[in-house]
């Protein structure tokens, strides 16, 4: 028997384990985006998805929903970074119908999970 370590083996072992790791906190990390995220016509809901990346060791949580960001920061007046348009606006539906806004509060659904969720994030990584 060999007792020498293959560094190159071990290191391949490691970045295994942490990437099934990753992959549960991912998993994890949509599920909870899920219950999180408001609803109306579930597009947003049902694209939230993960990716693992094994080179870098990161696992990513996210939407490519182009509204995304004005449900997760809000819009108008209630736009968290106070940039947002000022005293209301008309908007047109698609099937004709005009609505006055203010714009909508913001409704966090993925930023809950940094600030939220760390320990339980922890706690999957290193179990």
């Amino acid at each position: 028997m060999n007792s020498r370590i293959n560094t190159a083996e071990a290191l391949r072992k490691l970045k295994g384990q942490i990437a099934i790791k990753l992959k549960t906190v991912g998993e994890f990390g949509v599920m909870i985006s899920n219950v999180l995220v408001p609803v109306d016509t579930g597009r947003l809901k049902g694209s939230i998805n993960y990716k693992v990346n094994r080179n870098e060791m990161t696992v990513r949580i996210g939407t490519n929903v182009e509204y995304a960001p004005y449900i997760e920061f809000g819009t108008g007046e209630f736009a968290e970074s106070g940039q947002g348009r000022k005293g209301g606006w008309y908007f047109t539906t698609p099937e004709g119908k005009t609505f006055f806004t203010y714009g909508n509060k913001p409704q966090p659904f993925l930023r809950p999970l940094v600030t939220s969720y760390k320990d339980e994030i922890f706690y999957l990584m290193n179990k």
